[in-house]
């Protein structure tokens, strides 16, 4: 995950805008926070539909 931020900070200094940015989010998805979050609003948004059809 460090290299991934270290390498989105050196495309924003080189000008690559589109690289840096895709290197913070791959850095965030491998760092411990991000799999779990990404799993967390999945379960949310299934839970959303589920509500939403017990509604009809």
């Amino acid at each position: 995950m460090v290299f991934c931020v270290f390498g989105a900070l050196a495309s924003f200094f080189q000008g690559e805008v589109g690289i840096g940015i895709s290197g913070l989010v791959i850095g965030f998805l491998f760092s411990p926070y991000g799999l779990p979050m990404i799993g967390a609003t999945v379960i949310a948004f299934i839970e959303l539909i589920n509500e939403k059809i017990k509604a009809l």
